[in-house]
């Protein structure tokens, strides 16, 4: 049965605002690796050695440019197999075959293949942990993460319709695969000179959209993210008060500030230090994305990056945004993804509560107009709540 006097924490939202407010003014936006990514890490810190029995900052390193710029990678290979046609055919099946692997590999099975070509940076999470009353005999995360994303050109001016740019980019490259291997092994001449006409027309537009993709998926310009992903801070950081004045009985708490999100590294390697202790305590991870948002979708995939997420996780947080009078909706998230993603992958109990615009996509995501005058607490309270509902029962179970 759903109560609204289960809730928790300040309905305005005020304090997760006033936070994000000074992240934005005082070190603005934080791609990962740079100075104002560490600086904001360094305010978290400070903040949760507030209400936190013990908080430290995790090192790792890693090669950000492997997530999204392999992309232009992929481009040479696509532009040396339109050249190789006109003098081998199956050269060009050969190097577009490489160029879609390469796209496979790294964008959904988050492989570093070819991130050795890549600058080296290094950053840090930040790892708060509240103990409960008793014996710790359940483990729950709650995260989200401080780092921002450069723009996506692309994403501003067509919205989620960019999807449909690189599924017909891909589509055009397997279908220029197959006509290569055709030409290659058709010798009648009427035959080759009709998949000549048509991979011909077929390289114009792929080179087109290969072009489009390549030059215009990211601009240099780094977004305040302000919604993506501070939102989750503020509120993870608002549960961690919460729960440290108001501890579960044998529920033990990490509140996760990942860096490196944006390419999808950080929680990558978080994962990969943590992954035998989760996976022997059972741990659960209740994720959070762009919370500001008009309505919440409970994932349940992320097929982006061929990860399903944990049933388990799912029935928890459902029973929660009830309890609290939350609305959230169940499925598949249909475009991008989240650091539960790599807990999911690797076995592990998690999930995300991604934060969506009445039209399917987060509000500005990847804009610069995600900035924070455009938040609403009320919202990003209301994500709080399932969260804080969510440790209670799992503590209760």
């Amino acid at each position: 049965m759903s109560n609204k006097n289960l809730r928790k924490l300040d309905p305005a939202g005020e304090t997760i605002i006033k936070f994000i407010t000074a992240i934005c003014d005082d070190i603005g936006p934080r791609i990962s690796g740079s100075r104002e990514e560490k600086a904001a890490g360094e305010v978290i810190y400070d903040e949760m050695t507030s209400f936190c029995d013990t908080v430290e900052k995790e090192d790792f390193n890693c090669r950000p440019g492997g997530f999204l710029d392999f992309i232009r990678i992929t481009a040479l290979f696509y532009y040396f197999g339109v050249i190789s046609y006109f003098f081998f055919p199956l050269l060009t099946s050969i190097f577009l075959f490489i160029g879609l692997a390469i796209y496979v590999i790294q964008q959904m099975f988050l492989y570093e293949v070819v991130d050795f070509l890549f600058p080296e940076i290094s950053t840090f999470h930040v790892i708060g942990k509240i103990k409960p009353r008793s014996s710790p005999k359940k483990l729950v995360l709650l995260s989200g993460h401080h780092d921002s994303a450069f723009e996506f050109p692309i994403f501003s001016k067509l919205g989620e319709r960019s999807a449909y740019l690189i599924y017909a980019t891909v589509g055009i490259v397997v279908v220029n695969i197959l006509l290569g291997l055709l030409r290659t092994l058709i010798t009648e001449q009427n035959i080759v000179s009709i998949l000549d006409m048509t991979q011909i027309v077929l390289f114009m537009f792929g080179i087109i959209l290969v072009t489009l993709v390549t030059l215009f998926l990211r601009s240099n310009k780094v977004v305040m993210g302000a919604n993506d992903n501070l939102s989750a801070v503020g509120a993870i950081l608002e549960c961690g008060k919460y729960l440290s004045e108001h501890r579960p009985k044998e529920t033990e708490i990490w509140i996760v500030s990942f860096a490196g999100e944006e390419h999808m590294r950080g929680s990558k390697r978080f994962v990969s230090l943590h992954k035998k202790e989760l996976l022997t305590r059972d741990g659960m991870l209740l994720n959070f994305e762009t919370l500001s948002a008009d309505e919440y979708l409970l994932a349940t995939q992320e097929p982006m990056f061929l990860a399903k997420h944990s049933q388990k996780v799912v029935d928890f947080a459902s029973l929660a945004a009830n309890q609290v009078d939350v609305p959230v909706r169940i499925g598949p998230l249909p475009f991008a993804g989240s650091d539960a993603a790599n807990f999911s992958r690797k076995g592990l109990h998690a999930a995300t509560i991604f934060g969506l615009a009445k039209k399917g996509t987060p509000p500005h995501w990847h804009t610069l107009e995600d900035t924070a005058e455009k938040l609403s607490g009320p919202k990003i309270v209301n994500a709080a709540e399932v969260a804080i509902q969510f440790v209670l029962n799992v503590d209760q179970s």
